[in-house]
């Protein structure tokens, strides 16, 4: 039975199949880690958090020799639970897309810490008659100071709800995989119950990149992690992913991963 959130003391889970269904939150106490996300890399290093809300575009996790860290797993049908009654969580999301990092104040880190303990301690408390509404407080309250510490270093601005939430939506489709089958605009449009071209102005308001490019980004990363399994052939992966043929399949990663699939192999 999949437990809804999980507590570990590495990001050894990071990047993995056992991360798809979570939303990782994590803090360093020391040392630092390399950290590949969305083609791009950054380092966590000691007093920052990272929430890593797309852990299918993770592709490097390398720490330190002296790397601590404590990370919360969440699933994302639990965290709709204990998520604030505000639409803020949308602008924090789209942001995190593009840098999952958090860089803290002193006094940030301190209450980043203290919120992780009050998590790791209110999981534990089973026994307590009250314990899953408990533990939903306590994740309520870690979610409201990252929402204050984003809000510190990007600014705070309000997301009408009816954007936020149609942007929510689509993520969360890309997130359970859709893109392996559509990589159409106007498909993710269609579940949505909007235009196409609304869900596209929507995506680029609120994310600064289009709808189509989120559909390509979790594609490539997904091709990619693919390429790197040598016993499918590029004909499978090619059939895995609903491409027509796998002449097409093969244009299309030459065409945006600069490699051909047997190249990126070698």
């Amino acid at each position: 039975m999949e437990k809804d959130v999980i507590i570990e003391d590495t990001l050894e889970k990071l990047g993995t199949e056992a991360a798809n269904r979570y939303i990782a939150h994590a803090y360093c106490y020391a040392g630092t880690c390399e950290i590949r996300f969305n083609d791009t890399p950054f380092r966590l290093a000691a007093g920052d958090c990272m929430i890593v809300v797309g852990n299918k575009l993770v592709e490097l996790v390398l720490p330190s020799g002296d790397f601590r860290c404590k990370v919360i797993y969440i699933t994302a049908s639990f965290l709709g639970m204990c998520t604030p009654d505000n639409n803020y969580y949308v602008k924090g999301t789209t942001t995190l897309f593009r840098n999952p990092i958090m860089q803290l104040t002193e006094e940030e880190q301190a209450q980043c810490r203290k919120d992780f303990e009050d998590v790791e301690h209110r999981l534990g408390q089973t026994a307590h008659h009250f314990h899953e509404d408990v533990l939903k407080s306590t994740i309520q309250t870690l979610f409201l100071d990252f929402y204050e510490f984003h809000a510190r270093i990007y600014g705070y601005t309000e997301v009408p709800l009816q954007a936020a939430n149609l942007l929510a939506r689509f993520f969360m489709l890309l997130e359970e995989g859709h893109y392996r089958t559509h990589r159409e605009v106007a498909y993710y449009a269609s579940i949505l119950c909007v235009v196409p071209k609304y869900l596209s102005e929507i995506c680029y308001k609120l994310s600064g990149f289009s709808a189509n490019y989120w559909i390509k980004r979790f594609t490539l990363q997904e091709i990619k992690k693919l390429l790197r399994d040598k016993k499918l052939s590029t004909a499978q992966i090619a059939e895995q992913l609903n491409f027509s043929s796998t002449a097409y399949f093969n244009r299309y990663v030459q065409k945006n991963l600069g490699v051909s699939p047997l190249e990126s192999r070698r």
